[in-house]
């Protein structure tokens, strides 16, 4: 067997850091996709309306209403979806951000969970939704946002975390944003 010169072992170690840097990049792009290994990520309904609530003596109020319904099957084996909504000041399933022409804020948020199969397991405060493998949960997120008249405001899901085990201390995350339909308070 030949004896590998010290210039090529040098170079075929930083070819090697080359590829891991590379594979790192290509497996978040598939990502940001929607690309994922172990969940199907599928949107069945996408709703958005404005409401004005009228109020004596005081300005009335401009509200946006949101409904989104997200199907999420389990592909490979079981995964875990904590049933929690949240703007990333904290971990949760659901990771939102608002985005519109003028400041808004959440008024209320809320994720239901529904389907065939699928059971709720509680570990402290925390409800997870199990999807058993090839199943199919169907979330139902409903959203109330204040903001101001006469702006277009819209709720995006940045990134939605999962387990594939509970005693797992880090979440998997799928990264394509999940985008709500746009609302103008007028």
């Amino acid at each position: 067997m030949a004896k590998i010169p010290p210039a090529n072992k040098k170079l075929i170690k930083e070819k090697t850091a080359q590829i891991k840097v590379l594979q790192e990049k290509l497996e978040r792009a598939q990502k940001l996709e929607g690309k994922d290994d172990f969940i199907a990520v599928k949107i069945q309904k996408n709703q958005a309306r404005f409401q004005r609530i009228k109020q004596k003596g005081v300005e009335d109020k401009a509200v946006g209403k949101f409904y989104i319904e997200i199907n999420i099957t389990a592909k490979q084996q079981n995964v875990f979806v904590p049933i929690s909504i949240a703007s990333g000041k904290k971990t949760a399933g659901f990771m939102y951000q608002i985005e519109g022409t003028a400041q808004g804020s959440i008024a209320t948020a809320n994720v239901e969970i529904g389907g065939q199969g699928i059971s709720q397991v509680t570990i402290g405060t925390l409800r997870y939704a199990k999807i058993p493998t090839g199943k199919t949960a169907s979330f139902e997120i409903r959203a109330v946002i204040r903001g101001n008249f006469g702006r277009v405001y819209k709720i995006v899901f940045t990134r939605l975390n999962y387990k594939l085990n509970l005693t797992d201390v880090r979440y998997q995350q799928y990264l394509k944003e999940i985008q709500g339909e746009s609302v103008t308070f007028s």
